[in-house]
């Protein structure tokens, strides 16, 4: 029974000229066709090959920008961190004078008096 089915599909399945009105058919519908509308094989690989690559670049240069963005952020707030500590020392020394300059005029006033 199993030899039967096989045959039968495989009669229904093999392949079958479609003769030659089809062929001459599709050839005066393809000669019909403006010539911007033909695209070989060749051309349509090559054309996804060029949009895929055109999306590679696109996705490389999100990607630098991206970097390059975070190294900038990184420069300013280590910049931002250096003048911190650069206010931070000139406001310490700063007190110290005023606390000399203080206690300067704080002895004359005792030694005048």
């Amino acid at each position: 029974m199993s030899n039967e089915l096989n045959d039968r599909l495989r009669a229904a399945l093999r392949p079958v000229d479609p003769g030659e009105s089809f062929t001459q058919g599709v050839l005066a519908r393809i000669a019909g066709e403006p010539p911007g509308l033909r695209v070989s094989a060749h051309r349509a690989v090559r054309m996804l090959e060029l949009r895929w690559l055109s999306g590679a670049l696109l996705a490389v240069a999100a990607a630098g920008f991206l970097v390059a963005h975070q190294w900038q952020a990184r420069q300013h707030a280590q910049q931002g961190q250096e003048a911190r500590r650069q206010v931070m020392e000139a406001l310490r020394v700063t007190s110290e004078k005023l606390d000399l300059a203080y206690q300067v005029v704080k002895d004359k006033e005792h030694s005048g008096a």
